[in-house]
């Protein structure tokens, strides 16, 4: 019987973005951003916002490392659209629609919101995807043809009794050893690091790569020292659909999870309150 994952009562999550990149929507013109932000403010997203587009990125098992798709412009070509916030009005809660890339996000906002749950991420997504879906169908855009998919969450860990400083990374961390060969160094001021591990299904199929990485900060409102742990998950789905698209976002859930519960220390799991998996 397949462990359950792992839950927190109380998280550090202050960040999820649910990200699906697709083929570019030839026809996507600026006036369809009204169309779809007359739908959108009806559910309460009533701030929009203008901002660059992203550009295209992908996991490229065959080189070993992400791959960067770059954009050529040539003079014969239209101004490139912009990325569209449309945002709540408390700013804890943002739709990103460009040409080839939909992002749902939730940001913990002043009000030490606690985090909604992956659940509710992923229900407002689908809502906001089939609003998209139901303005190309009636705008004859064509449809959308997935060709990644990426989940990340930024988890900010404070400093309690665990640890009090930035060189106390090895009690937030399992990957940190605290060892040296000699007595000539000591514990460091701070650390960064990055990481990246394969996600493979249970017969090897890569599904993408979990990407970690560890950043020593400090919160603004008190400049008491915090470890921004972010965590991303990213890959193709199997075909070239939505319903696979969404299978694979669940399965890079999981991976968020018990990555994120592999790499920190189970004094701070009880500090978060781990109450299964």
């Amino acid at each position: 019987m397949k462990a359950k994952i792992p839950e927190y009562e109380n998280p550090p999550v202050v960040e999820v973005a649910l990200s699906l990149q697709f083929d570019p929507i030839e026809l996507l013109r600026s006036v369809h951003f009204g169309l779809l932000w007359e739908r959108l403010r009806k559910e309460g997203f009533s701030q929009i916002e203008d901002h660059g587009p992203l550009e295209p990125v992908f996991e490229d098992f065959t080189l070993n490392s992400p791959r960067i798709g770059i954009k050529v412009q040539t003079f014969d070509d239209a101004p490139p659209l912009p990325r569209v916030w449309f945002l709540n009005p408390a700013g804890t809660e943002l739709i990103q629609v460009q040409t080839n890339r939909l992002i749902v996000n939730w940001r913990r906002g002043a009000g030490e919101e606690p985090y909604p749950r992956y659940s509710h991420i992923l229900r407002r997504f689908k809502s906001a995807l089939q609003t998209v879906v139901e303005i190309m169908k009636e705008e004859s855009l064509g449809s959308i043809v997935p060709n990644q998919c990426e989940l990340t969450y930024v988890n900010h860990v404070l400093a309690e009794k665990e640890w009090s400083k930035h060189g106390d990374v090895a009690n937030v961390v399992t990957v940190w050893r605290d060892h040296y060969s000699d007595s000539y160094l000591r514990s460091p001021e701070d650390v960064v690091f990055a990481a990246r591990y394969r996600m493979a299904a249970a017969d090897g199929t890569n599904l993408g790569r979990l990407h970690i990485a560890l950043q020593p900060a400090f919160q603004r409102s008190d400049n008491s020292p915090i470890f921004a742990i972010n965590l991303t998950a990213r890959g193709k789905p199997a075909m070239a659909s939505i319903d696979s698209a969404l299978e694979l976002f669940d399965k890079q859930h999981e991976w968020i999870v018990r990555g994120f519960t592999s790499i920190t220390t189970t004094e701070l799991h009880e500090s978060w309150r781990r109450i299964n998996g």
